[in-house]
């Protein structure tokens, strides 16, 4: 599809790594997120065990993607008191509806993720 702006523009992949799947959405604005989930690339995306949210939490995600993502673990890089209300409660309350656990930087600082020591899938977050 066409880019309709900036946002998506940004890079998005599926990053395999340590027996983990993680999604990482840039900042792609819903019009792209269902391309995205409409794609042939679509069933690779399913399940994933980590989803860096797109555009910082924004109130703009589509809710197809989302599920079809299913993250068990969700994480919003944001600054801390910023003037966009990043990331919005909403998104925040969808994901955690879904079974996702949250981490944000503007609360949880800097976030590592790293496979856990089990080998079977697990995620370990550092946070600095």
């Amino acid at each position: 599809p066409a880019v309709a702006g900036p946002n998506d523009a940004s890079v998005a992949m599926l990053v395999r790594t340590g027996g983990l799947r993680l999604l990482l959405l840039g900042d792609l604005e819903p019009p792209a997120q269902r391309a995205l989930a409409r794609s042939p690339a679509a069933r690779d995306l399913a399940g994933v065990d980590v989803l860096k949210v797109a555009h910082h939490g924004s109130a703009y995600q589509d809710p197809g993607l989302l599920d079809l993502a299913a993250p068990r673990l969700a994480l919003i890089s944001t600054g801390e008191d910023n003037s966009y209300g990043h990331p919005a409660p909403g998104t925040v309350e969808v994901l955690r509806a879904r079974g996702a656990a949250v981490l944000r930087t503007d609360r949880d600082g800097a976030l590592a993720v790293l496979p856990g020591t089990g080998g079977d899938g697990e995620v370990a977050v550092a946070r600095h």
